[in-house]
């Protein structure tokens, strides 16, 4: 075997361990994010917007940055789910819970459909 058909040989083969290694940190660097068709992560922004601070948890993992016009990013290997008080005027916990979808932003805001005016809810307000 000449040196021109090893060298092509082993070119050959380094270009589908770089295709496959390519793929495999697109998939990392993406978080796996389910729409562009990799891996088990949700990912989700959350921002606060509710004039107060609102500490709540994803996946049972409370957030460090409860307060006004601070915004997270969450990356999470489970359901998604999301708690939090939605009356923090009131004694005690008044615990609301959703699961939370894949690619979304969401804003909590204060709650102008009932009367109590420190009542906040999670909306939905776009994708990533």
């Amino acid at each position: 075997m000449s040196n021109l058909d090893t060298m092509l040989k082993n070119t050959s083969a380094n270009q589908d361990l770089f295709v496959d290694l390519n793929e495999k940190s697109a998939e990392t660097i993406s978080g796996g994010r389910y729409e562009n068709g990799g891996g088990r992560y949700k990912v989700f922004k959350i921002r606060n917007n509710s004039q107060g601070t609102n500490p709540y948890a994803v996946d049972g993992v409370r957030t460090q940055f409860p307060y006004n016009l601070q915004t997270s990013f969450w990356v999470t290997d489970k359901r998604g789910i999301i708690e939090f008080d939605y009356d923090y005027g009131r004694p005690g916990v008044q615990l609301k819970r959703y699961t939370l979808l894949n690619g979304r932003k969401y804003e909590f805001r204060r709650n102008t459909r009932t009367a109590y005016r420190h009542d906040i809810d999670l909306y939905d307000v776009g994708r990533l």
